[in-house]
């Protein structure tokens, strides 16, 4: 069965381009060749903290850009991306998403080729291949946010789930119904749950 589809603060002067480190430049010579990273996060929020964590972790330079309550750069970051949601990473002055796209990224070593401007952004076959064959709720949540289609198999029936992350506002579908896009992670964990009790089978689309 398919259902339809339905740090600094940001200038306000200059809502179209992400804030710059002067520090960076002037400790690291190299990052003028290289695109800004920026993560406009909270400082307490768990999505915030790993998206951090893990560029620290893999020796990524970039402006750590904590606007708790700067309402102005929330509400610029909003009508740039089409949601609210935080964190969002940028390279130079586009919004490459948030934790879940940015650990695709490093995956399959994207992110260094957007820091020194290359052109090639498509995400990799093998990178995708890991991803399914993980069926973890964090590669799951990753892949429905990078605009695949999971199909849900459950006593002969099939219902397709999938999110939305730049409607307005985002979403997602699950079970012939939308759901706010902050829902999507507790959606994946009863998808693995209910897998993992054999209740049902999934498959992602294009695999059909």
């Amino acid at each position: 069965m398919r259902f339809l589809r339905f740090g600094k603060k940001h200038a306000p002067d200059v809502p179209d381009q992400p804030i710059v480190s002067p520090t960076q430049q002037e400790t690291n010579p190299s990052a003028q060749a290289l695109k800004e990273l920026v993560v406009y996060g909270t400082s307490d929020g768990t999505r915030c903290r790993q998206v951090r964590a893990m560029l620290e972790k893999h020796g990524y330079t970039f402006q750590d850009a904590r606007i708790d309550d700067d309402l102005s750069t929330r509400s610029w970051l909003q009508r740039t991306t089409g949601d609210d949601a935080l964190p969002k990473v940028f390279v130079g002055s586009q919004c490459y998403g948030g934790f879940e796209d940015l650990q695709v990224l490093v995956f399959d070593g994207t992110l260094p080729r957007l820091l020194r401007g290359e052109a090639d952004t498509e995400r990799t076959d093998e990178a995708v291949t890991l991803l399914r064959k993980e069926m973890s709720v964090t590669a799951l949540a990753t892949l429905l946010r990078r605009g695949e289609i999971l199909t849900i198999k459950e006593s002969g029936m099939e219902m397709d789930a999938w999110a939305e992350p730049l409607a307005n506002p985002p979403l997602v579908y699950y079970e012939g119904m939308p759901h706010p896009i902050v829902e999507l992670e507790g959606i994946v964990e009863q998808i693995v749950t209910r897998l993992k009790a054999g209740d049902i089978e999934i498959s992602w689309k294009e695999d059909d």
